[in-house]
């Protein structure tokens, strides 16, 4: 059986149009969900320690376990918020001294995020002490570990 030229390049053609349009759709729904998912960490990391400081505001002193996090607003709006710190998703660094206002705390560490394939690539989400929730290289997380460790 012998094909003519035009209808092989048009083969051709063909297949590489859908290796690109299968290609575009895998790397496009790829992004987006890891997009998503980034979002999610740094939003219910941030919104995590939103609570601390409420607990602070509303009590004069902080927080010291997860437990007396539970009656402040973040704990009655945030489903599950708790599983984020008991399995060890949420890692808080549970302030002590600090000025209960967060633009006083931009240098401190909060929390910082430790599971899934957002953490296992050399980065972790963390939030730091003027609730910025910041994309961060492990080093530097370990880095600030250490400084909180040496002021203890």
């Amino acid at each position: 059986m012998k094909f003519s030229k035009n209808l092989i390049k048009s083969i051709i053609i063909g297949a590489l149009l859908v290796l690109i349009a299968l290609g575009y759709h895998f790397f496009t729904i790829t992004y987006n969900t890891t997009d998503i998912a980034h979002k999610a960490v740094s939003y219910r990391l941030k919104f995590l320690c939103e609570g601390i400081y409420q607990y602070r505001a509303a009590t004069g002193s902080w927080p010291a376990k997860v437990a007396d996090l539970a009656g402040t607003p973040m704990a009655l709006t945030m489903r599950r918020w708790d599983d984020d710190i008991y399995s060890g998703r949420v890692v808080v660094v549970w302030p002590q001294d600090w000025p209960p206002s967060p633009k006083d705390n931009a240098d401190k560490l909060l929390a910082y995020y430790t599971a899934g394939l957002i953490s296992d690539f050399g980065r972790q989400w963390v939030c730091w002490g003027d609730l910025r929730t910041e994309y961060l290289p492990t080093e530097n997380l370990q880095a600030a570990l250490k400084i909180v460790s040496s002021k203890e």
